[in-house]
């Protein structure tokens, strides 16, 4: 198995290989943002996340680190060229993850509790939310969509239940903008203070207390 297999295969955890000479940031509506190999900070639409020439750029035209992870391979051999739908689609997981995917970063105790039904109805609505954060970044791509979803999914998730109420009801008719820029803040804050609590007023949509 190559490195690129064990990295893309299904599965399988899309982690940075070593040496790798590019960070992923994050997305915002259909745009995939980077720092690139020079330091600098890059936005990447559908259409040029997709280019050889510019994902050739993005590494610093560092074509030994691409054929090293994520080689084109014909009949069982490298053909000496590296994958660009391999990178594109590594690229893109990777700045979703970096959005949204805080799993075991946020504190575990459950927030008050509530009757089955109202966990039930909680739960129906964060599918409907985590829906329409998907549909406001179709790209196009069904895995990619779907991975999305389930990001935002885990979120509001881990935050409604075991953080901060949110406020679902209002994010259930609100811009989809202004869900994802709280759903960065969650992840954010989970990044920088792993199992440690939100700080009151810190999200658009938290339940006031």
């Amino acid at each position: 198995m190559t490195m690129q297999q064990a990295h893309t295969q299904g599965g399988a955890p899309r982690m940075c290989p070593p040496g790798c000479p590019i960070r992923p940031v994050g997305i915002t509506a259909k745009r995939y943002h980077f720092v690139d190999a020079r330091g600098r900070t890059r936005v990447l639409s559908e259409h040029e996340i997709t280019q050889r020439h510019i994902i050739s750029g993005l590494f610093g035209d560092n074509h030994t680190w691409l054929l090293l992870n994520f080689p084109n391979i014909a009949d069982g051999e490298p053909t000496g060229t590296w994958s660009v739908s391999s990178v594109s689609d590594w690229l893109k997981h990777r700045a979703l993850s970096a959005s949204f995917d805080i799993r075991k970063q946020l504190p575990v105790q459950e927030t008050p509790e509530v009757s089955a039904e109202q966990r039930q109805a909680d739960l129906q609505n964060i599918q409907q939310i985590a829906q329409r954060v998907a549909d406001f970044n179709e790209t196009g791509d069904a895995g990619i969509s779907e991975e999305v979803r389930n990001l935002a999914l885990d979120v509001m998730r881990q935050c409604h239940f075991h953080d901060r109420p949110l406020d679902l009801e209002a994010m259930l008719t609100a811009p989809e903008d202004e869900i994802i820029n709280d759903l960065r803040t969650i992840r954010t804050h989970a990044n920088n203070n792993p199992g440690q609590s939100l700080p009151a007023g810190a999200l658009k949509f938290e339940v006031k207390v």
